[in-house]
């Protein structure tokens, strides 16, 4: 029965892999067309385990915030502003490494690799609709699924689903890297850093208009 229920999850995986396209997304792109494959897996890992907190929050009854429309508010200012920040930096960050590696010169990107963690972390926890997308999943399946073993196996085989179709995007990314120029790989990371910041600024515009409001 726990198997059955894993694969359902492992279902609903593969449908976010292909049909969620948000802010970590971008980021997870640019980590591995920037720094490697190596870099783009922290980050991943980043993602993945921000994720297994929101479900873990929303199992445990977090979704009760949402029931006061101020806090909704404040967890969409706050998750506005990260984008914006992470949007602003990948705009003006210098792209030395990628003119090094372009002339075959070693850069070691070792150092990289926590804020590779912390940035997929937080800019995945940060998203107002990751968070809300979870909250409802964790009641559907609270619904469906009548012990908790049962819905553990199904969030993981989401999650798992999930991750790997991440390292799958992150590996595709590395190949097309090889067939990009100097000049349009510094194109892409401005793409990126833009994409950021519109997605903020949608965040911010839906809560000063009003739509914002209501918990999804």
């Amino acid at each position: 029965m726990l198997v059955h229920t894993f694969f359902h999850g492992v279902f609903l995986g593969l449908g976010l892999a292909f049909l969620f396209i948000g802010p970590s997304l971008f980021a997870l792109i640019q980590a591995s067309i920037k720094n490697g494959f190596r870099s783009a897996a922290v980050m991943a890992f980043g993602i993945s385990l921000s994720d297994v907190l929101l479900v873990a929050l929303a199992y445990l009854g977090a979704s009760q915030l949402l029931n006061n429309p101020q806090n909704v508010k404040y967890m969409r200012i706050i998750g506005s502003i990260i984008l914006f920040a992470f949007g602003i930096y990948t705009l003006f960050q210098k792209h030395d490494k990628e003119d090094a590696k372009s002339k075959n010169i070693e850069v070691p990107d070792s150092t990289h690799l926590p804020i590779m963690f912390v940035k997929g972390f937080f800019l995945n926890l940060f998203n107002p609709s990751v968070f809300f997308f979870w909250i409802t999943w964790v009641g559907v399946a609270s619904s469906q699924y009548n012990t908790r073993e049962e819905v553990i196996a199904f969030f993981a085989g989401t999650l798992g689903t999930v991750f790997a179709t991440d390292l799958a995007k992150s590996f595709a990314a590395k190949l097309i890297k090889k067939l990009l120029t100097p000049k349009l790989m510094k194109f892409i990371h401005y793409l990126m850093g833009v994409a950021l910041i519109i997605c903020g600024i949608v965040i911010i515009w839906a809560v000063f208009s009003g739509k914002g409001l209501s918990a999804a």
